[in-house]
């Protein structure tokens, strides 16, 4: 699995209050019970519970208003499945990895730091604090529960860490050069009227475009505003970076954009979409560029890390208990408390008397943990890098 730079996991845990909202019924998941079994190794159910849990409050509050609090019960994708169980087999692979990656980390010379451990054991307790008793058994989040599977989400960075000082860090410069333009664009596509109906421009129509984008041209080099010019025709800028050969920008802005110096504007640009009219901004822009050779030099740790885990994961013998792991089901709602929600005395209430609810069909108010896994949020998102994991 590839590892992104995001939020770390021990600083979503210090954040403290998790919301938990749905089914009122006792939990039931057997937390010392077998996930799955790794070179003979087993994985509890309650890590994996702990684990999924925790990404589930993380894209319950990032997705949740957009598709729905009870998205994860819905194939939001279209693959066949519900979201929650993509999420559920994807956290077992993940933790099949950490597993993997536990047990042959010692052979790079990679274990847990003194810092390490502290940190992880002041954050276990101050989660253990931060929520009550039918949340932390919801989630299977006793202390040692908790803080292996922090251990193991450490030490996945560590090595991954590790793989990073081994790489190539030359980079080439015509590679990494990043151009900054801003550009103006004036449609000619077609588009859809209040009753649904297909609108075509005449070739009048789209003859006047063109010259509303020869005068745009012509004030923004006379006023060296591009933007207050747009405006006059109720049009926006649009910045971007690109660089050598790039395929995301329009291919005729693209090719203008090449011919371009510091400063200077294109000729309005005919594509198959409508006028253009491009500024260059920089033809070498420091901030991109540099954000370019981060991720390069990213992809190349990525590769080395790969290269060492995947044949451990070939070799590996791994046996998934399909029946444990499907009772890990998805009635509940994990959320992450706001900052003011998470100070306040949590309570869980059955749904016929609560009278504090996080959604509408919430009947808890009680407390879990976010998604902070050693990626990216980053999800990219990112934050607390000194006691990050990436995944």
């Amino acid at each position: 699995m590839m590892k992104k730079k995001a939020t770390t996991l021990l600083a979503v845990l210090l954040m403290g209050a998790i919301a938990l909202t749905g089914c009122s019924a006792p939990h039931t998941v057997n937390g010392s019970a077998e996930a799955v079994s790794v070179n003979g190794t087993s994985v509890p159910l309650g890590e994996l519970n702990f684990y999924l849990r925790y990404q589930q409050a993380n894209m319950q509050n990032a997705y949740g208003g957009m598709f729905g609090e009870t998205f994860m019960n819905t194939d939001i994708t279209g693959s066949g499945s519900v979201y929650g169980v993509t999420m559920r087999d994807s956290s077992l692979e993940t933790l099949e990895e950490y597993y993997l990656v536990e047990a042959n980390a010692e052979e790079l010379g990679i274990s847990l730091t003194d810092e390490d451990e502290s940190k992880i054991a002041d954050t276990v307790q101050a989660f253990l604090a931060a929520n009550d008793s039918k949340t932390l058994d919801a989630m299977t989040a006793d202390e040692a529960t908790v803080t292996h599977v922090l251990e193991l989400i450490t030490l996945q960075q560590r090595v991954h860490e590790y793989f990073g000082t081994t790489i190539d860090t030359e980079v080439d410069p015509e590679e990494a050069n990043q151009k900054k333009i801003s550009y103006v664009l004036n449609s000619t596509e077609d588009t859809t009227d209040d009753a649904g109906n297909t609108v075509v421009l005449s070739e009048a129509e789209k003859e006047q475009k063109k010259a509303d984008m020869e005068a745009l041209l012509a004030e923004a080099k006379e006023s060296g505003d591009l933007s207050a010019a747009a405006e006059n025709y109720s049009l926006s800028v649009v910045p971007a970076t690109y660089g050598k050969d790039d395929e995301t920008l329009n291919a005729d802005v693209y090719a203008a954009a090449e011919q371009l110096s510091d400063g200077e504007y294109s000729d309005v640009i005919e594509s198959d979409n409508g006028y253009y009219v491009v500024y260059m901004e920089s033809t070498s822009d420091a901030d991109a560029t540099q954000t370019k050779i981060d991720s390069i030099l990213s992809d190349r740790t990525n590769e080395a890390y790969s290269a060492w885990l995947d044949p451990l994961k070939e070799g590996a013998e791994i046996t998934v208990n399909d029946k444990n792991v499907e009772k890990l089901t998805f009635d509940r709602i994990y959320t992450v408390k706001a900052a003011d929600e998470a100070t306040a005395d949590e309570t869980v209430t059955d749904e016929a008397t609560a009278d504090e609810t996080v959604t509408d069909e919430a009947t808890t108010d009680e407390t879990a943990v976010e998604d902070g896994t050693a990626d990216d949020a980053t999800t990219e998102e990112e934050a607390a890098e000194d006691t990050a994991v990436e995944e």
